[in-house]
């Protein structure tokens, strides 16, 4: 049985190259939606397990490589349609959003800083006592200030940014401009954090997180 696996969506321009093969070693395919192209593939499914995270790999490859040269709208991954015709619906139904978002995000990538308590993980108040339950609550709120902090501080650096809560912190995403990636970096690491709180940068991505929410979802 045959499925077919969607990796990404971009717009149309000179300069972008193509991968020949995806996942399971299968051609990468074009769907063409006015300037708009989605890559897939025609793969064998149900995945195996043992092949899972050579799939995950090979998927990314594909993004990876188109996002080197334009913004890219990515596919959650190892996402499947039944056919070619029902992704080609899909493609349909959302190609107008898709265009606009692409060419909104076509000079930006994503960036990250991810602020954490150092050694062990904030959890939940299960099984704490009243003060390390304060502690811990206090140990979020100083990661939650220091986030605004970096934020205030990537002002110049990034039109727009979003924080959201994670399990041991906070987590920054920052729409920043191709080729200012290390000026993030520098300006990220700079602000000063409080005892116990460290940060970690990462990217760049493709800004999936500034995607319109009816793309996200």
């Amino acid at each position: 049985m045959t499925r077919a696996l969607a990796y990404c969506a971009f717009q149309e321009s000179e300069g972008v190259s193509l991968p020949a093969t995806g996942v399971q070693g299968a051609a990468v395919r074009e769907i063409a939606e006015g300037s708009l192209r989605v890559l897939w593939s025609e793969v064998d499914w149900p995945f195996q397990p043992p092949q899972m995270q050579q799939n995950a790999v090979e998927f990314h490859q594909v993004i990876s490589h188109v996002f080197a040269c334009t913004a890219v709208a990515p596919f959650r991954l190892l996402t499947v349609f039944e056919d070619r015709p029902s992704l080609e619906q899909f493609v349909a139904a959302r190609a107008r959003q898709l265009s606009f978002d692409l060419e909104r995000l076509r000079d930006f990538v994503q960036m990250e800083c991810v602020l954490y308590v150092i050694g062990e993980r904030v959890q939940a108040g299960a099984g704490l006592s009243a003060d390390n339950m304060e502690m811990k609550a206090d140990l979020l709120r100083a990661i939650q200030r220091s986030a605004f902090e970096v934020k205030d501080a990537l002002a110049g650096t990034s039109p727009e940014m979003r924080i959201r809560s994670v399990k041991s912190g906070s987590r920054l995403f920052a729409l920043v401009r191709r080729g200012a990636e290390d000026r993030f970096r520098a300006i990220a690491e700079s602000v000063s954090l409080p005892e116990r709180v460290s940060r970690r940068t990462s990217g760049p991505r493709p800004a999936s997180e500034f995607l319109s929410d009816i793309l996200k979802a």
